[in-house]
């Protein structure tokens, strides 16, 4: 049964985010996102609602591992293939955005 960690890489990589990425998200640093997705420290109460905000996931579920998703964009990542470099250029510069830059952009092109 994955724990803590575990779920929340999972979480963060079902976004296609870095921990660079996350990291800037929380205005916290890289190391630590590192240290909580490998165990080897634990993260402060204050940050929960701040990563259920940007990972979309419900509490319950990251900690426990109970329960579901609370936002659609957290679910797994449709599989879709680029169909050039300029599309795969794209995606990756896409993928490096903030998450909160990358809903911007969406809302904005729909």
């Amino acid at each position: 049964m994955a724990g803590f960690p575990e779920r929340l890489k999972a979480a963060r990589t079902g976004l296609g985010l870095t921990q660079e990425q996350l990291a800037f998200e929380l205005n916290v640093t890289k190391a630590s996102i590192s240290a909580w997705e490998n165990g080897r420290e634990g993260l402060g109460f204050r940050l929960l609602p701040a990563i259920r905000r940007v990972l979309g996931v419900s509490l319950d579920s990251l900690i426990c591992g109970e329960g579901g998703k609370t936002e659609p964009a957290a679910s797994a990542p449709e599989k879709l293939t680029t169909r050039n470099e300029a599309e795969a250029e794209l995606l990756r510069a896409f993928r490096r955005l903030p998450a909160r830059r990358r809903k911007a952009l969406l809302e904005m092109i729909d």
